[in-house]
């Protein structure tokens, strides 16, 4: 995973991020995490954020000393999808918290070598459909 915290660095410094926020990325993405994956495009039928409805449950989840849990979460929404933007907002929003700030993670520009990464370094990978709103469930299917 220290790709990915490359990775994360080094959109932080594209978008000019305050330096201690920058070197706080080297804090993220714990190597004897559980890690869970999430990358797509953002639909809302695909409830990337359905973990979120009971964020207290989900913040002892991640927050188990004895057995730390992680989320990466990478995609993007049609830029006509004004619901699936606010997904990722909602994300970014979360991953922001004190409680959260260590454990989610949202990688931007979600592309074919991002989700080459993702696969290889999840040890689960989320996927939430809602039947029959996805046609052929074929979301999970780069992770076979």
């Amino acid at each position: 995973m220290s790709l990915a915290r490359e990775k994360l660095r080094g959109q932080l410094e594209a978008r000019s991020a305050p330096h201690v926020e920058i070197e706080g990325a080297s804090e993220v993405l714990n190597p004897d995490a559980l890690t869970i994956g999430f990358a797509r495009r953002f639909a809302t039928y695909k409830r990337a954020t359905l973990m979120f409805h009971d964020k207290e449950r989900l913040a002892r989840i991640l927050n188990n000393p004895d057995r730390p849990v992680q989320l990466i979460f990478a995609g993007k929404a049609h830029p006509h999808d004004h619901p699936g933007k606010e997904l990722i907002k909602e994300i970014v929003k979360t991953a922001e918290l004190p409680e959260f700030r260590h454990s989610i993670v949202f990688l931007e520009n979600y592309d074919i070598t991002i989700a080459r990464y993702m696969v290889q370094g999840v040890d689960i990978w989320l996927n939430t459909p809602r039947r029959p709103k996805e046609a052929s469930g074929t979301s999970g299917m780069k992770v076979i």
